[in-house]
């Protein structure tokens, strides 16, 4: 394993950050709900807490953990293994408290990913341009859990403050799931108004969990499972993506009031946060045919998460040799750029396999990939409108949809709007349905960019990096959302800013995930920034 070349000593570019940090990317703490194909992931959560508990202990802070599974009412009816949030807290009780939110899981590396890393996902890796790779390198235990460490180990060191520090570290932000922060809520929504025993009441919440910018709000999410029941033609089955592939521009003409960092330099669509309706998942099997036209055997996105865009989908098509050629030749002359057809060695006689390659990408920024499932469906409609594809085998499908609505939408409103636009497909489609399970649902978040604690870590931003920060809405869900309806000690909305080291260069949820330990020394240095100057009662 590679040790960072420098950077101030105890700071994120130092030696024990650097160990740190290596310590939870090769734990590789992942998070997969895949309820469609019934499958639930939920690697070393509990080996990662125990590794922030010891850690923040030596480094002279308060911890422990709390459990969902174990400790929320009807826990272990909910959760099948444990949830453990690490609750970490420095210059408590106190007559004003500040709140610091990271999660620890990650989502996972599919299969396709890994042929496109230079270095092991799970091994941290300082490459010559000084950026420290792997998985979660930034997004989120290098922007979120290991920046906040440090700075509260550096608060500690600085002696009391008229302010404390609650930091909680939760898994189950990812993919799905609602044994972190949504636990956390529930939890305090149990207790009456203003417990001291609540763990989210507090001045101001920060989260470091995005881009080096200010994020005023952040976009709600849904993941949808689309399929047919009973299975039916093949042939309806790829209408039926394409009309659900249209509802994208639909969501797009959902527009936020906060700007996008995006546009138009980074290739964001408008210059607002837009609502998104990306196709993240496909996977078809068709039973065996013996029509004289080719049949499409199988079709999967390579991808293992519902926020994930797909580097490629892999085809299988069946059929006569000579027609499977034309149909080869149909689809490698109709592929369009930025996108790749790709024949895989020569197989059995009669057998396809092929892959329709694309750029990788996190679902909630589409405009920053380059979308495969889009471009298969596509070319499969037009085989099977020009008569060389079979459209008559019977088909098993489900498309896993990424719905990203506005910070400010209310939530479930893009839900209901995605309702109101599928229901009529039902009678054109017979045996169409969706799934949407609450635990994958998640509103946005809006708060003001007038708003003075905004304003407040702009200026604090702005000190600490030397030049001017704006600020955003966020393309990206955060657990900023789950606290829209928490209030402060006073009784006023909890306000929550987003901020981190998500530049660029970062790919989360992509091949070659990395962090600037630059980025990484901003966001502690501005959260240390933010509490020790925290204004007394």
């Amino acid at each position: 394993m590679a040790g960072p070349g420098d950077g101030r000593s105890g700071g994120p570019g130092s030696p024990e950050a650097f160990s740190l940090l290596a310590k939870l990317v090769a734990l590789a703490p992942t998070n997969l709900e895949d309820p469609s194909h019934g499958r639930e992931e939920k690697h070393h959560y509990g080996e990662v807490a125990e590794l922030l508990v010891s850690t923040a202990r030596h480094l002279g802070l308060a911890a422990r953990v709390w459990d969902a599974r174990e400790s929320l009412p009807g826990g272990r009816d909910r959760f099948s293994s444990a949830r453990p949030n690490v609750i970490v807290e420095w210059g408590l009780p106190a007559a004003r408290t500040l709140l610091i939110l990271a999660h620890f899981d990650v989502v996972p590396v599919p299969g396709e990913q890994r042929e496109r890393w230079r270095s092991p996902p799970h091994e941290l890796t300082v490459r010559e341009n000084g950026r420290w790779y792997g998985r979660g390198s930034n997004d989120d235990l290098g922007s979120g859990v290991v920046a906040s460490l440090r700075a509260l180990h550096r608060l500690s060191q600085k002696g009391p403050l008229p302010v404390g520090v609650r930091l909680l570290l939760s898994p189950d932000e990812e993919t799905g799931g609602a044994g972190g922060i949504e636990a956390l809520v529930a939890h305090d929504e149990s207790l009456p108004p203003g417990s001291p025993d609540r763990f989210l009441l507090g001045e101001a919440a920060f989260l470091p969990d995005g881009s080096p910018y200010v994020a005023a709000g952040s976009s709600g999410v849904c993941f949808l499972d689309v399929d047919r029941v009973p299975p039916g033609p093949c042939g309806p089955f790829i209408a039926l993506a394409r009309r659900v592939e249209s509802f994208h521009s639909v969501a797009q003409e959902w527009r936020s009031a906060l700007p996008s960092p995006d546009y138009p330099s980074g290739g964001g669509p408008t210059p607002t946060i837009p609502g998104r309706a990306t196709v993240t998942g496909i996977e078809i099997r068709t039973e065996d045919g013996g029509g004289p036209l080719p049949r499409l055997v199988s079709a999967r996105a390579e991808t293992e998460a519902a926020n994930q865009i797909a580097g490629a989908v892999t085809l299988q098509f069946g059929g006569d040799p000579r027609a499977l050629e034309r149909l080869e030749r149909f689809l490698r002359e109709g592929v369009r750029e930025p996108f790749a057809f790709r024949r895989f060695p020569e197989g059995p006689p009669g057998v396809l396999r092929a892959q329709v390659v694309g750029r990788a990408g996190h679902g909630g920024y589409p405009h920053r990939a380059a979308n495969p499932v889009n471009e298969t469906l596509r070319l499969l409609e037009a085989g099977l409108g020009t008569g060389l594809l079979d459209g008559a085998p019977r088909a098993e499908g489900t498309l896993t949809v990424d719905l990203r609505s506005p910070p400010e939408m209310e939530p479930g409103t893009s839900l209901e709007r995605f309702r109101t636009f599928f229901d009529p497909l039902r009678s054109e489609f017979p045996g169409a349905r969706f799934k949407a399970p609450p635990e994958r649902q998640r509103g946005g978040y809006f708060l003001s960019p007038e708003d003075p604690v905004v304003l407040r870590v702009q200026r604090t931003y702005e000190a600490v990096t030397g030049h001017p920060v704006g600020i955003f809405g966020e393309y990206g869900g955060t657990d900023a959302s789950a606290l829209r309806r928490l209030k402060t000690p006073a009784g006023t909305s909890l306000p929550a800013v987003v901020f981190g080291s998500m530049d660029e260069e970062a790919h989360i949820h992509d091949a070659e995930e990395s962090v600037d330990p630059q980025r990484l020394a901003e966001v502690e240095e501005l959260l240390y920034r933010l509490v020790s100057g925290w204004p007394p009662a």
